[in-house]
C-alpha cells in the first residue's frame, strides 16, 4: 500500500499543471481549499465516531490532541491560499505517513516508529521533487519537501499522541535502531546530493551525457551565492561576488550590451531572453535581466490615480533596480541602450525618497547562509554522531 500512494503521488507530477489549470479555469482556485478542508473535516469527524460510539474512549488528551492536529491541518491549508493546490501535498504525505506507521509497526512497536515514519517521508518528498525537477515546466523546491513533511507530520503527531496504539508499548530493539540510523543516513546523503546539483554541476555532467543538456534550460536545484550590502542601492543578491560582477561587466560589457540591444530591439519578449541566457549558461546576462525586467515592471505599472502607498512602493523599486544596474552592470546598460536619462531617474528618486522601508534585490532562489562545503562538512559530522550513537546503542541492547 505505500508503494501504490507513492506511485500514484508520483504519477501525477506529469499531469498536474494541466489538471490545475483546468481546475483554475472551470470551477475556481478556492477549490482546492474547499476538497482539503472537506476530507480533513470528514477524517475528523470519523476518528470522534470511532472513539465515541465503538471504542469507547475516555481520555481528554487524545480528543485534545485530535483537535489540535486537525486545527494543524486547517491552519496550513488557509496557510497556502496563494497557491492552493500545494494544499493537497498535506493530504497526499497525511495518508502516506499513515501507511508507512502501519507498514513499520508490523516489525518496530517502539518509540523509534514514528521518527522512521518521517524520515521515510522525507525520503519520499525528496524523491517526488527530483522527478518533478526532470519534467519540463516543473521546479524542484526546498519549500514542498518541507510542507511533504508538515502533512506527514501532523498525521504521525495524531497517532503518537492522539491514536496512542497499544501496540506501540515494546523497548527498543536492534531492528529498531538499524532502520532508524539507516533511514537518517539515506535522508542526509539524498539532501547532500540535492544540494551538490548546483548549475555548475547540470554543465559538468550534461557535458559527458548529452541527452540530458535539455536540464540546462530548466530551473536549477540548488544555487549558492552572496548577499551583498550596499549603501545607495540596498541589499542585492547575487550568483557571483562584487569583483566578478564589475569584471564581467568591464570585459565583455560591450559585446553583450550590443547583443541585447538587436535582440531587444527586435521585441522579443522578457522569457524569451531568460530562456537564451539562463542561470546555467550565462549567469550575469541572466540577473542582468532580471534587474532590469523588475525595473521596467515597476516603472511601467505605476499608476497616477490609485493607491500612494503602492505608487511609492513601485517608484522605490524601480529606482533601486535602476542604481543597482548602474552600479554593477553599468557597461552592459549602456551598450544595450537601456541606460535612463537623468530626467527621469531624479524623478523616480524623489518618490523612492518616501518609501521607508529597507530594499532587497533577489536574483532567484540563491543560498547564502551557508556553500557547498559548509552543508557537506556538516552532514558528515552528522552522519559520524548518527552512526557512533546507533552502534552505542545497540551495544546496549545486546547487554
Amino acid at each position: 500500500m505505500v508503494l501504490l500512494c507513492a506511485i500514484g503521488i508520483f504519477a501525477t507530477v506529469p499531469v498536474a499543471r494541466r489538471l490545475q489549470h483546468f481546475i483554475y479555469d472551470t470551477v475556481g482556485q478556492e477549490f482546492f481549499t474547499y476538497i482539503v478542508l472537506f476530507v480533513i473535516g470528514v477524517g475528523f469527524i470519523s476518528l470522534l465516531y470511532f472513539f465515541v460510539l465503538k471504542l469507547r474512549v475516555k481520555s481528554v488528551s487524545q480528543y485534545i490532541w485530535l483537535s489540535v492536529c486537525t486545527g494543524l491541518y486547517v491552519f496550513s491549508t488557509f496557510q497556502l491560499r496563494t497557491y492552493p493546490e500545494e494544499a493537497i501535498h498535506l493530504l497526499e504525505y497525511g495518508l502516506l505517513s499513515f501507511l508507512l506507521f502501519k507498514a513499520l509497526s508490523h516489525r518496530i512497536r517502539d518509540w523509534t516508529v514514528y521518527v522512521s515514519a518521517l524520515l521515510f517521508v522525507l525520503f519520499f518528498g525528496i524523491a517526488n521533487e527530483f522527478l518533478q525537477w526532470t519534467v519540463p515546466g516543473r521546479y524542484w523546491g526546498f519549500k514542498d519537501v518541507g510542507l511533504d513533511v508538515i502533512g506527514g507530520g501532523i498525521l504521525i503527531l495524531a497517532i503518537w499522541q492522539g491514536i496512542k496504539p497499544k501496540i506501540i508499548c515494546e523497548p527498543v530493539k536492534r531492528i529498531s535502531v538499524q532502520v532508524l540510523v539507516g533511514m537518517i543516513t539515506l535522508d542526509l546523503i539524498v539532501l547532500g546530493l540535492c544540494l551538490s546539483n548546483t548549475p555548475g554541476s547540470v554543465n559538468r555532467y550534461t557535458a559527458t551525457f548529452t541527452k540530458l543538456s535539455w536540464l540546462r534550460t530548466e530551473e536549477p536545484m540548488t544555487e549558492f551565492g552572496y548577499k551583498h550590502q550596499d549603501s545607495n542601492t540596498g541589499t542585492f543578491i547575487s550568483r557571483m561576488t562584487v569583483k566578478e560582477l564589475r569584471n564581467i561587466d568591464s570585459t565583455m560589457g560591450v559585446f553583450y550590451g550590443k547583443d541585447l540591444l538587436k535582440k531587444i530591439s527586435s521585441e522579443l519578449i522578457d522569457t524569451e531572453l531568460t530562456k537564451t541566457y539562463t542561470r546555467n549558461t550565462n549567469p550575469f546576462l541572466y540577473e542582468f535581466l532580471i534587474h532590469l525586467n523588475r525595473r521596467k515592471d515597476n516603472s511601467d505599472t505605476l499608476e497616477k490615480k490609485g493607491d500612494p502607498d503602492e505608487h511609492i512602493r513601485k517608484s522605490n523599486v524601480a529606482f533601486r533596480e535602476n542604481m543597482l544596474l548602474e552600479a554593477y552592470f553599468g557597461n552592459t546598460l549602456k551598450h544595450s541602450g537601456s541606460v535612463w536619462s537623468e530626467k527621469k531617474a531624479h524623478g523616480f528618486e524623489q518618490t523612492a525618497s518616501l518609501w521607508k522601508g529597507d530594499y532587497i534585490s533577489n536574483a532567484g532562489q540563491i543560498i547564502t547562509s551557508f556553500n557547498l562545503k559548509t552543508a557537506w562538512s556538516c552532514i558528515v559530522i552528522m552522519l559520524v554522531v548518527v552512526w557512533a550513537s546507533g552502534e552505542f546503542y545497540k551495544r546496549r541492547i545486546d547487554k
